[in-house]
């Protein structure tokens, strides 16, 4: 997989969104809770941590290495993948009645659909311990990100990533040329688009789910994008970015990003198009930084101590080092980060339940609008 640091440097010849030398609100010192020592300690006794997370040699650094370095004593067992194949394998093992895993660190939206309806994870709220943790104006916008749509509160966001909506040729297009939602749909663009298909939850789930919540945009948009363009659909990653990259297409939909750096590390002719730029505004997703605890976790102590210390400003620190995506955290310097909001701007949350609970509905509908136009 596609390493953070091997995309900065080609995202930013693209034109990338990268967050720059942003200061970091100042570190306030805070008091451990009286009985962290106690919860310390009962986690080396558990001495092992069972954590389902994201595959990539940048996640198990931030996740596994730098916690065991942080906690030698305690082990990270880990399970690392996509977060939908993560979310079947425990599903499978909870219904054999096998309670593995301890952590989950992933997307929300597979977590929140698939694991809560059956009680797979726990609450949240009340293992956050760490006055740091607690205090809403250590993380942006003034609040702890959570993505439940009802309580219990069990998928908390502690990454926020600017997806972009599209990736656009440089041979064929300009950045300037797309100010708006409506320009990416374009009938100028009719037969030289691709798209990933967002009938499957993955890549393109932020933006879609965004696109559909936004009044000017909307059904009417889809049906213009997938119904008019005359766009080639697609699941194979690479195989949308190698069209968009060769000149088949002007224009990529809902691809994924990591694909794209990998291009761009390349030095392929392809750029996101500007989020920021469009008037319609943007919503930010966490990517694989989001975290549970699992119900029934075989480890409680050592699995409350692991989300402690990843939401703490040194968990935090290292996130970023190894990933180069920005935390939630404002008091942790934002320098060269992949896809980074704006400091100081207020985005929507598409990581929340309530977005993500769109895109069963949306495939539905490109599945319709797919059909009429004589393309399913």
């Amino acid at each position: 997989m596609l390493q953070r640091r091997d995309f900065l440097a080609g995202a930013a010849a693209a034109g990338a969104t990268l967050a720059g030398a942003e200061p970091a609100a100042a570190a306030i010192s805070y008091r451990k809770p009286a009985d962290w020592d106690k919860l310390v300690a009962a986690a080396k006794q558990e001495g092992t941590v069972v954590l389902y997370g994201p595959s990539g040699d940048s996640f198990y650094a931030a996740l596994v290495t730098r916690f065991q370095k942080a906690f030698p004593e305690i082990k990270v067992e880990s399970t690392m993948g996509v977060g939908a194949q993560l979310v079947t394998r425990l599903q499978a093992e909870r219904t054999a009645g096998r309670y593995l895993a301890d952590v989950y660190v992933n997307g929300s939206t597979v977590a929140l659909l698939g694991l809560k309806p059956a009680g797979g994870m726990k609450a949240l709220e009340p293992l956050l311990v760490l006055p740091e943790i607690l205090n809403r104006s250590a993380w942006q916008q003034n609040m702890l990100w959570w993505n439940d749509g009802h309580a219990p509160n069990t998928n908390l966001s502690f990454a926020a990533i600017l997806y972009p909506v599209a990736y656009f040729n440089t041979n064929l297009a300009k950045a300037s040329s797309f100010r708006s939602y409506w320009d990416i749909a374009d009938l100028k663009w009719k037969g030289k688009v691709c798209s990933n298909d967002i009938r499957v939850i993955g890549a393109g789930g932020v933006p879609a789910s965004y696109i559909f919540k936004q009044p000017s945009l909307g059904a009417p948009w889809f049906k213009r994008f997938f119904g008019e363009l005359d766009v080639v659909m697609g699941r194979d990653q690479r195989q949308l970015i190698d069209g968009l990259s060769q000149g088949r297409y002007a224009v990529a939909g809902f691809v994924s990003a990591e694909e794209a750096a990998t291009a761009i590390d390349l030095g392929l002719p392809i750029a996101p198009v500007p989020i920021d730029q469009l008037k319609e505004g943007c919503a930010v997703g966490p990517g694989a930084g989001a975290i549970s605890v699992l119900d029934r976790p075989p480890h409680p102590n050592a699995a409350k101590l692991y989300t402690n210390w990843l939401l703490s400003r040194e968990g935090q620190i290292a996130w970023q080092e190894e990933t180069k995506y920005a935390s939630l955290r404002t008091d942790v310097p934002k320098t060269n980060l992949v896809l980074a909001p704006r400091p100081g701007k207020a985005y929507v949350n598409a990581g929340a339940e309530q977005y993500g609970s769109l895109l069963s509905g949306i495939g539905s509908m490109v599945t319709d609008i797919l059909a009429k136009s004589g393309k399913a």
